[in-house]
Parts: C-alpha cells; sequence; structure tokens
C-alpha cells in the first residue's frame, strides 16, 4: 500500500514522467557516442575516406526498399530483446532466448504447409506461430524449473539446452519433416501459409507490428501489473521480496516462461514473415543480440524498439558499406562491442552514484 502511494504522489508531481525522459535521453545519448565511434572506426578501415561514412550513414534511407530492411531487421532483435529484459529485471541470465526462437521457427515452419490451404484463413499461420511459441515454453521450463527447485545456474542449464535443441531440430529436418524434394529444409511456404506483407514490394510483413505491439504489452506488463512489479522487486532484492510475501520461487519460474515463449513468438512470426523455408544449419544469433538490445535499452521494453531499429540501422549500413567500399561488413561486430562496453559503463557508473546516493542519505 505505501508503494502505491508512493508511486501515485510521483505522478501527480511528473517525477516518473521526468524520470522515463531522463532514461530515454540518456540512451539516445550513448547511441549518439556510438554512433560516433562507429565513424571513427570506419574512417580509420577506410584509410580516411569520408565517402565510405556516406555509405554506411546514408544508405539505409536511400530507397524503401533498404528502409524496409531496416525495419525488417529489427522485428527479431525487439521479440529477443523484450524477452531478455524482462528475464533480466527478475535477475535472471536466461540464454534460452536463443533456442527458443529457433525451434519457434521451425514449428511454425513445419506446421504452416501442413494445415494451411488455398483461401485458408490468416489465423492458420498464427496457430502455427502460437504451436511454435507453446513449444519454445515448453522447453524453456526446463532451465527455470531447475533454477526454482535444485538452484541450478540458468546461465550454464539454458546455454546447453540451446544446442540440444540446435540438433534435435536439425534431426527431424534431415529425416522427419524436411522437404523430399530438397534436402535439409522443410517445405516450400505458399503465401497463404505464411504472414501477409504490409508492403509487397518492399516485403515488409506484418511482423513488424507485432514486434512493437510485444515492446508495448512488455512494458505494461512490467510496470503496470502486480506480476511485473514481483519481477522488478525480485531482481533487485530477492530477500527483501521473499520477505514482504512475494513468491520469489514462482518469479523465477513464469519470467523465464514469459523470455521462452517471446522469443518462440518471434522466431515464428520472422520465419512465417520473411521465409519460404527452414533452412537454418545453426542458432541465428538472434537471441543472442537480444543481450545486446536489453543493454541498450537499460531491461526497459519501452526502449527496445528504439535500440533494436538503431542496432538494425548499423547492420544495415554496414551490408551497404561492403557492397560498395573495401571495408568490409564484420566492422560491425566491433561496433557492437563497443556499444557493450559503453552501456556496461554507464550501468556501473549509475550503480556507483546510487550506492554513494544511499550512503550519504545514512
Amino acid at each position: 500500500m505505501v508503494d502505491i502511494i508512493d508511486r501515485f504522489r510521483r505522478c501527480v508531481s511528473g517525477q516518473e514522467a521526468k524520470s522515463v525522459l531522463g532514461e530515454i535521453a540518456k540512451t539516445l545519448v550513448m547511441l549518439a557516442l556510438s554512433l560516433a565511434f562507429a565513424v571513427a572506426v570506419i574512417l580509420v578501415a577506410g584509410k580516411g575516406s569520408f565517402e565510405t561514412v556516406r555509405v554506411f550513414l546514408t544508405s539505409p534511407f536511400e530507397d524503401s526498399y533498404t528502409l524496409s530492411r531496416v525495419l525488417t531487421e529489427s522485428i527479431p532483435l525487439m521479440f529477443t530483446g523484450v524477452a531478455v529484459s524482462i528475464m533480466s529485471r527478475a535477475g535472471q541470465f536466461n540464454m534460452f532466448v536463443e533456442g527458443g526462437f529457433f525451434v519457434g521457427a521451425f514449428v511454425a515452419a513445419v506446421l504452416a504447409p501442413e494445415l494451411a490451404s488455398e483461401g485458408s484463413s490468416f489465423l492458420v499461420p498464427l496457430f502455427c506461430i502460437l504451436c511454435g511459441t507453446l513449444a519454445a515454453v515448453l522447453i524453456g521450463y526446463i532451465p527455470a524449473k531447475l533454477k526454482a527447485a535444485l538452484g541450478v545456474d540458468e546461465f550454464v542449464s539454458s546455454l546447453m539446452l540451446n544446442y540440444v535443441v540446435l540438433w534435435v531440430v536439425l534431426y527431424f529436418v534431415n529425416n522427419v519433416c524436411g522437404d523430399p524434394d530438397n534436402t535439409n529444409v522443410t517445405k516450400y511456404l505458399e503465401d497463404y501459409a505464411k504472414l501477409p506483407f504490409l508492403n509487397q514490394d518492399n516485403e515488409l510483413s506484418v511482423g513488424i507490428l507485432f514486434a512493437v505491439l510485444a515492446a508495448v504489452l512488455g512494458a505494461l506488463f512490467l510496470y503496470k501489473t502486480k506480476w511485473g512489479y514481483a519481477i522488478r522487486m525480485t531482481g533487485d532484492n530477492p530477500q527483501f521480496a521473499s520477505y514482504v510475501g512475494i513468491g520469489t520461487g514462482s518469479v523465477v519460474v513464469y519470467s523465464q516462461l514469459i523470455g521462452a515463449g517471446l522469443s518462440g513468438f518471434g522466431g515464428g512470426v520472422y520465419l512465417l514473415g520473411n521465409y519460404y523455408r527452414f533452412s537454418w544449419r545453426a542458432l541465428p544469433n538472434y537471441g543472442f543480440d537480444g543481450f545486446v538490445i536489453a543493454i541498450m535499452a537499460r531491461n526497459n521494453p519501452a526502449l527496445v524498439p528504439l535500440a533494436s531499429l538503431f542496432l538494425a540501422y548499423l547492420r544495415v549500413g554496414a551490408q551497404q558499406m561492403s557492397l560498395y567500399t573495401d571495408v568490409q561488413n564484420e566492422i560491425i561486430y566491433i561496433i557492437q562491442g563497443v556499444i557493450i562496453i559503453l552501456f556496461g559503463a554507464k550501468f556501473l557508473w549509475d550503480m556507483k552514484f546510487s550506492r554513494k546516493k544511499t550512503e550519504a542519505a545514512k
């Protein structure tokens, strides 16, 4: 009750709004610094060529198709970024976001050509995506329950589970669910078995709407519901959360299940929106990218779309740059590393400042 009253007072006084605007401003400053460093690295790699920098910075906006690539590239980043943010706020460093995304895409790709037919409803591919989501949740329950019941480190168990999922899926693709006319891939997805395009010419699917909706609902869940409050309290201080009556064991489980479900849903949406077969022979790394996005968004789902669009913009710019200049696309990994360092340093600085402020108040 005290917390509710305090939150109401802050809302009335405008403190919460100022806090949110402050977080957005800090994120924008860090993104600007990251972009400035990216330009510096490209100038060095491109031997001081400003044309290389121009291609990197402006090519994603040169035509509608390239711009749609930025939006498309941001779709999996939004889903995995929100998934990681929710789990991280509960203090859970679960790596199954990668495996959940992979298995969600696989299940959706297998079911869609079997269940959909000419003239079938948009709900059919959506049902297939939900089946993939359920598969990700069921598998993701394993490390969640191990952590809650036995104290098994979820980082290690979920990381190993990713590769179990990878090889099991590849076995099914090669021996059970594969296309008999084409080895190592699933059956071809006709347009009626896929999610519709928002723009057929630019190949931008409705997946971008699902991704933005996931971020909005994730923020509302985390900051406007009692379950979200329990997640945040458990992540900030599990001992105190347990003392005031929050079931931290159940929070550990359902926060990880939400993350697994979001990643599985994202995998299904991305595949049925942008591919015609499941042909991945390795983990696509979108789950691991989710940790980069969560760091940039400071584990706030509301900031995930901004961080995702920024990273997608950098990636498309780097791809265009590698096509038209002598600077290789791999430079983006250097830039991503610097982004993590910058945002990590900012997090440590804030934590140190907060600790000093608390000690001074005593």
